[in-house]
């Protein structure tokens, strides 16, 4: 996560914020692209969500040469933003609060949990009714397969590439369980019954997936309204 310094909506208008996204994939060099990868981003008013892995070194045996590939990265393209937006707005001094702040993922299937608590913030800021109608997020890229300039500096995550065999199916996946996520967040109002979530016991995700392949196939044997 990166914040505006004293939480300032620097990406207050949408020229912001696809520049910020176009910095970030222009500062991605060949040997970023190799050692850190991007998974999924959320550009809000006054801060950005994204997630990403990085590879151990050749010898398997170290994070280090990823992780300062990350922060060489990073750096690159906060201080281009930077020095873009204080030269738009004819201002000086800090932009973000702070370095970008980083959490360590469980694992894989965690990645997806933080990807749609990505996806819902513009719901939980009551900006939109729903991830698909915001346009500064990857939702629309993991979930219906729209490609964009920036689109193409992600690599989708190992659990997402688990979700199907085919990138349709992938998609219908992601939607469900993104909405699933939404669902026991309070936002959406599309609940499983309880005695659903009564029958499976185990990993939240496994949960997850469990609950929506019981609802597809409730509504595959009851046919079209």
């Amino acid at each position: 996560m990166w914040r505006g310094h004293n939480r300032e909506h620097i990406f207050a208008d949408n020229g912001e914020k696809l520049d910020y996204l176009e910095q970030v994939g222009a500062g991605r060099k060949e040997q970023t692209k190799e050692m850190v990868h991007w998974y999924s981003f959320c550009i809000m008013g006054n801060h950005t969500h994204e997630t990403g892995g990085i590879q151990l070194d050749e010898n398997k045996k170290s994070f280090l040469p990823g992780i300062r590939e990350l922060g060489n990265w990073m750096r690159r393209a906060h201080s281009r933003f930077g020095a873009g937006y204080n030269r738009r707005h004819q201002r000086q001094g800090k932009v973000a609060y702070d370095r970008p702040k980083t959490c360590e993922i469980e694992n894989e299937y965690q990645v997806l949990r933080v990807m749609f608590y990505g996806d819902a913030n513009p719901v939980r800021a009551g900006i939109v009714s729903h991830p698909s109608r915001y346009a500064f997020s990857s939702y629309q890229y993991y979930a219906h397969g729209k490609k964009s300039s920036v689109t193409r500096h992600l690599t989708p995550p190992k659990a997402y590439l688990e979700l199907g065999k085919t990138s349709t199916e992938r998609q219908r996946k992601y939607r469900q369980h993104c909405d699933q996520y939404l669902s026991e967040a309070g936002l959406i109002n599309d609940e499983p019954s309880k005695e659903m979530e009564a029958r499976v016991i185990g990993n939240g995700l496994w949960c997850l997936a469990r609950s929506a392949a019981a609802r597809e196939a409730y509504n595959e044997r009851a046919g079209p309204a």
